[in-house]
């Protein structure tokens, strides 16, 4: 926690101390961190790693050094390092018919928390400004939302006729992104049913912010305070024009198909309780959270947005 000579707070969460365990138990503490700038290896998607020839007693070896280790990557990432849980969500699918090579990719998202475990995530009351030149408009002391959605397989560029595709891995991710003085929330998940197109995946990841938004309405209102933090109508960004102008009543013949409970968005527009705003998506924090990213700077620019070290914030007096 510190305290600025303005008289504003910092309160700044990190496990450094987890993160260097995990670390130094893989071996891993010696490693040369110069290339390890996400937690993605090049040109190897998740979702196409192929099945190894493994014995039954190999495979059980190897499934409970992957879920440990799964494990505590998922810990992190649902707790300080939100940079880590699409790469997490994509492994965790695959803890009971795993390979080598999903190992090796586990592997490989511990040696870019090596260069990066000082990271963490921060609430301050002082203006954010990068954060407010980035996104091109005024961060108000309000809840901020932003939803997104890849659409189909991971690695879509790739012919997937030489091995069968599993039927999950056709699943688009949804993701959201929720700031209240810093990163409040966020989720990265393996939508339940295949999308039939790109909007219709965006309708279910911003279903799935509505869902949350209502939580924390309830327990803002519990403690007497949303007027404060949600007053008047809540706005989820969202970077799929046909999405927006679907909320809005504008369908297409293509989303005539959309499941009911997907409704309940258009509901909560209806009861003033939130709308629908269309941003850029290059500007859309939660693209971070819906695919293995193979542009580094995007990545790095996007995680830059939410996330700092314990020293970023210059301040005159600190306590922990």
């Amino acid at each position: 926690m510190a305290y600025h000579d303005d008289g504003n707070l910092t309160v700044h969460l990190t496990q450094q101390s987890f993160a260097e365990n995990l670390v130094e138990s893989m071996g891993f503490a010696d490693l040369s961190l110069s290339t390890y700038v996400t937690p993605y290896r090049s040109g190897i998607s998740i979702d196409s790693i192929p099945t190894d020839n493994l014995t039954s007693n190999q495979r059980d070896h190897l499934r409970l050094q992957y879920q440990s280790l799964v494990g505590s990557l998922n810990w992190l990432a649902h707790t300080t390092r939100p940079d880590l849980s699409t790469v997490v969500s994509l492994l965790a699918y695959y803890q009971s018919h795993l390979s080598t090579g999903h190992m090796d990719a586990a592997k490989y998202a511990v040696k870019y928390l090596a260069s990066t475990k000082n990271l963490g995530i921060a609430f301050t009351s002082t203006k954010r400004s990068r954060l407010e030149s980035f996104l091109h408009f005024p961060i108000a002391p309000t809840v901020l939302s932003m939803s997104d959605a890849n659409w189909g397989p991971q690695d879509a560029t790739k012919s997937m006729t030489v091995s069968e595709l599993p039927l999950f891995a056709s699943r688009s991710m949804s993701g959201f992104y929720i700031d209240l003085f810093g990163p409040l929330h966020w989720s990265s998940k393996r939508q339940s049913v295949t999308a039939g197109s790109s909007a219709e995946a965006e309708i279910y990841a911003t279903n799935e912010c509505v869902k949350f938004l209502l939580e924390l309405a309830q327990i803002l209102e519990f403690l007497d305070v949303k007027n404060i933090f949600m007053p008047g109508v809540s706005t989820i960004y969202n970077d799929n024009s046909a999405c927006v102008n679907w909320s809005k009543l504008c369908t297409s013949k293509g989303l005539h198909h959309i499941q009911m409970k997907e409704n309940q968005i258009r509901e909560n527009i209806a009861n003033q309780f939130l709308s629908i705003q269309h941003i850029e998506g290059k500007l859309n924090l939660a693209d971070i959270f819906t695919k293995e990213m193979k542009d580094t700077n995007h990545f790095v620019t996007l995680c830059d947005r939410f996330m700092c070290p314990r020293d970023h914030f210059n301040v005159l007096s600190s306590r922990h």
